[in-house]
């Protein structure tokens, strides 16, 4: 049961991390969402790509640099776990998951990794996880409120 400010919470509220720059990221971005829409342990749900910039501020300028910034902090600050999408090759990788990774790391929050392509974890990224998971379905039925430790087994780089 996760604890927040000394209340036990029987949901949780998901950060879901993942790159969303081409059609195949954002096909995985959308069936992870889907997946945990559908979990009754999660609470809420922030997605990036859905919930920055509803101010429509012109892409690549100051103004949307910092706020896009502040909202995904908020996002991941108001969080109990984060998900996080490892699916990409090394040639394609998503500075910002790390990123989110590492502050969740840094900040004591659970961290699920997806992972179905991929056959090896960065060490850091490995070690810092709480459950491991390669089928996405399994995020339908994993209890977010009561996470379960699942170390990733298999060679790191």
């Amino acid at each position: 049961m996760i604890i927040n400010g000394g209340i036990n919470k029987m949901a949780a509220a998901v950060y879901l991390a993942g790159p969303f720059f081409d059609d195949e990221q954002r096909q995985i971005l959308q069936s992870v969402e889907e997946n945990l829409r559908l979990n009754k342990s999660v609470e809420s749900l922030f997605v990036p790509m859905k919930e920055t910039n509803q101010a429509n501020l012109e892409l690549g300028t100051a103004a949307w640099r910092k706020l896009v910034y502040q909202e995904d902090l908020t996002g991941l600050t108001q969080a109990d776990v984060l998900v996080a999408i490892y699916d990409y090759g090394a040639s394609a990788s998503d500075p910002g998951t790390m990123f989110e990774i590492g502050y969740a790391a840094a900040h004591h929050m659970p961290i699920v990794v997806y992972n179905q392509q991929q056959p090896n974890l960065n060490l850091m990224i490995a070690e810092s996880l709480t459950y491991y998971c390669t089928d996405v379905q399994q995020l339908q039925q994993l209890d977010f409120a009561q996470l379960p430790h699942k170390s990733y087994v298999g060679k790191v780089m």
